[in-house]
């Protein structure tokens, strides 16, 4: 799941499932908003370059992460990573979702209800409770973006 100050937790925690292959390739939102000014290309970086990189200082290859688009217009972004998701990637038959662990009741609701069938979803929590960016946020806030969720999608 893109976006948050948890990214970075995702991420590595994403990288550490790729590399005891339990999962093949790891899909980004293809977020082009720029993330700041990169001294080494001489040039302002999107945040989607910036968290390539970052998977790339952690031995994850480029050719194995995929380009999620997100769904224009949808209020909902959890939602619209899994809208992207199926897609990009209508046949999935099981799906690892890395989040932070206030944010995983909200996550597999959404690629459940996007995804329907014979597919395994599968949250996962990129770190302890306590040891998450998202959890010292007011986690009253996920709670009603969970009950919003529920009761919209």
């Amino acid at each position: 799941m893109a976006d948050g100050e948890a990214i970075w937790e995702r991420l590595r925690a994403a990288a550490d499932l790729y590399h005891m292959r339990r999962v093949k390739t790891i899909s980004l939102l293809n977020e082009q908003r720029t993330s700041g000014y990169n001294f080494i290309r001489k040039r302002n970086d999107t945040r989607l370059q910036r968290e390539i990189d970052y998977l790339g200082l952690f031995g994850v290859p480029a050719s194995k992460i995929l380009l999620i688009d997100p769904v224009e217009g949808d209020l909902f972004s959890s939602r619209s990573e899994a809208v992207g998701m199926k897609r990009k990637h209508p046949a999935l038959k099981r799906i690892a979702i890395v989040t932070s662990s206030p944010h995983t009741r909200r996550a597999k609701l959404c690629f459940q209800r996007v995804y329907t069938g014979d597919v395994s979803i599968q949250v996962y929590s990129a770190t302890s409770p306590s040891q998450s960016a998202e959890t010292f946020s007011p986690i009253w806030i996920e709670y009603c973006k969970f009950f919003v969720y529920w009761i919209c999608i």
